[in-house]
C-alpha cells in the first residue's frame, strides 16, 4: 500500500506531459492559422461595407446640395455624413483611403466626359496599410455604387482611380 500511495504522489510522467504538449500543439497550429483568417475576412468586410456605406453617402449629398455635386472627404464630414473624428486613415481598421470627386456641373471637367451633372464622378479606394501581398485586398466604389476588388491580373475590367495611374483593373464584388 506504502509503494501505491508513493507512485499517486509522484505525478505525471515525461512521456504523458510530451503528449499532452504535442496534442495542445497540434490544436494551436489547426486553430492559429483559422482565427487569423476570419480576422482578414473581418477587415475586408468592414472595408467593402464602409465604401458602400460612403458611397451611399455620396448620392445623400448630391441630392442635397444645389450643385448636385458630389462631395471630397472634408465636405461630407462637414455636412455630417461623416462622423466627426474619422479621416482617410482611421475610417476603416487596417486600411487606408484616397477619394477624389470631380464636378464638370461645377467647372471641374473629365477629359472627354464634358459637362453637366449626369458626368459627375467619385471614386473611393481603400487599400491595405499592410503591403504583403494577397494578405488583404483592395476595394474600391465610384458612382455607380458597384464595389470592386482590385485584380492586377484582369486587364478587360478598367476601373481608373483617378489618383493612382497604376491601379487600372478592378472586378465587381457580387
Amino acid at each position: 500500500m506504502a509503494l501505491l500511495k508513493a507512485r499517486n504522489q509522484k505525478g505525471f510522467t515525461l512521456l504523458e506531459l510530451l503528449v499532452v504538449a504535442a496534442i495542445i500543439a497540434i490544436i494551436a497550429a489547426i486553430a492559429i492559422p483559422a482565427l487569423l483568417n476570419a480576422r482578414r475576412a473581418a477587415w475586408m468586410s468592414r472595408a467593402k461595407g464602409t465604401l458602400r456605406s460612403t458611397g451611399s453617402s455620396q448620392l445623400a449629398y448630391q441630392g442635397t446640395n444645389n450643385a448636385k455635386s458630389y462631395g471630397s472627404f472634408e465636405a461630407l464630414k462637414k455636412t455630417l455624413y461623416i462622423a466627426e473624428g474619422y479621416n482617410l486613415g482611421n475610417m476603416i481598421e487596417n486600411y487606408s483611403m484616397a477619394w477624389t470627386a470631380s464636378n464638370p456641373s461645377t467647372g471641374t471637367s473629365v477629359i472627354g466626359k464634358g459637362t453637366g451633372i449626369a458626368n459627375n464622378q467619385f471614386t473611393i479606394v481603400a487599400y491595405p496599410r499592410d503591403s504583403r501581398p494577397g494578405y488583404l485586398l483592395t476595394f474600391g466604389v465610384t458612382e455607380d455604387q458597384v464595389v470592386r476588388v482590385y485584380n492586377p491580373d484582369n486587364e478587360s475590367n478598367t476601373f481608373t482611380d483617378m489618383t493612382d495611374p497604376h491601379v487600372q483593373s478592378w472586378d465587381p464584388i457580387l
